[in-house]
C-alpha cells in the first residue's frame, strides 16, 4: 500500500524484524521497494553486516520506459546500500509494448554492466506473459497463482515446459487471493478456510513453481508460515480438498471487479 499511494509506512515487518527474519528463520529473498522504508532499512543492515552475498533481493520498475529502467534501480540501490540487485522486473506488464525493444535492452544492458544478475517481468496477462516469455530471453517470470486462480497451469507452465534449461524462474504471488483463501466458505460447503502455510505450500507444490512471495503482517505470522512450508508438499487428499475449495472461492468472487485489474479470472 506505501508503493502504491507514495506513503512512508506499510503493513509488515520492521527494519528489525526483517533482520530476525534473516538470522531466526533463514529467510534471505526480499522484495523491496525504495519507499519500502522499513524492509529497506532492515536489509540495508544485513548488507552493512557483511551478508550481501547470502541475500537475494528483488524489486520491480512500474514505468516501462527506458529511462525509468536505469533511474528506479539507482534509487533502490541507493536506499539499499548495495550496488546491485539479483532480480530487476518490469512490474504489472499489460501489453506488448510495456517490453519493446528499448526497455528490453536497457534491461539488458544493466545485466551486463552487472547492476542486475537477472531481468524479467510480472504479468497478470497469462497469455501475454506466456508468449513474452517464450519470445524473450527472460531470467524470471513473476505470475499470479493460487488454488482460486490455477489458470497458470495450463497457460502458462504447460506452455513453458518445453523450454527446458531456457525457461524463466517462476514466481508465484497473491498466494492467498488477497486474503480470500483464508476465509471458510460454508455455504459452498467449506467450513474450512485454507491456512496461510497451506497457501504457500498450494503454490510450491507445482513442479514449475520456483518460488512464492510470502507478505507476512507480523513475526508471528513470519514463523508460522516459515514453519508450515517446512512440512513439504500438501498430503494428496488436503491438495484435493483445497483445489475444491479454490474452486469455491473463484466461484464467490466470479462477476467481481477489482481497481487494478478489471474483472476476475480464473
Amino acid at each position: 500500500m506505501a508503493v502504491r499511494f507514495g506513503g512512508s509506512a506499510a503493513p509488515g515487518l520492521s527494519a528489525e524484524e526483517v533482520e530476525r527474519a534473516f538470522h531466526e528463520h533463514g529467510i534471505n529473498t526480499f522484495l523491496v521497494h525504495h519507499r519500502m522504508r522499513a524492509q529497506c532499512e532492515g536489509v540495508k543492515r544485513l548488507i552493512a553486516a557483511g551478508h550481501r552475498d547470502r541475500l537475494v533481493l528483488a524489486s520491480e520498475v512500474s514505468l516501462p520506459f527506458a529511462g525509468s529502467v536505469r533511474r528506479g534501480l539507482e534509487k533502490n540501490l541507493r536506499a539499499l546500500g548495495t550496488d546491485h540487485l539479483d532480480v530487476w522486473l518490469v512490474g504489472w506488464v499489460r501489453a506488448r509494448w510495456y517490453l519493446r525493444h528499448a526497455v528490453w535492452s536497457e534491461l539488458c544492458r544493466l545485466r551486463e554492466q552487472g547492476k542486475v544478475r537477472a531481468v524479467g517481468f510480472s504479468a497478470h496477462d497469462r497469455k501475454l506473459a506466456t508468449a513474452l516469455a517464450r519470445e524473450l530471453p527472460a531470467d524470471v517470470l513473476m505470475i499470479r497463482y493460487n488454488a482460486a486462480h490455477r489458470g497458470a497451469e495450463r497457460e502458462v507452465f504447460e506452455p513453458l515446459r518445453d523450454l527446458g534449461a531456457r525457461r524463466p524462474g517462476i514466481v508465484a504471488y497473491t498466494a492467498t487471493r488477497w486474503g480470500m483463501l483464508l476465509s471458510p466458505q460454508p455455504q459452498r460447503g467449506f467450513p474450512r478456510a485454507m491456512t496461510g502455510p497451506e497457501c504457500y505450500r498450494f503454490a510450491l507444490g507445482h513442479d514449475m513453481v520456483d518460488a512464492v512471495w510470502c507478505a507476512a503482517r507480523s513475526p508471528e505470522e513470519l514463523r508460522d508460515d516459515v514453519e508450515g512450508v517446512r512440512e513439504g508438499p500438501l498430503s494428496p487428499e488436503r491438495y484435493e480438498e483445497v483445489r475444491r475449495f479454490g474452486d469455491a472461492v473463484h466461484a464467490a468472487a466470479r462477476g467481481g471487479r477489482r481497481w487494478m485489474f478489471g474483472k476476475t479470472s480464473g
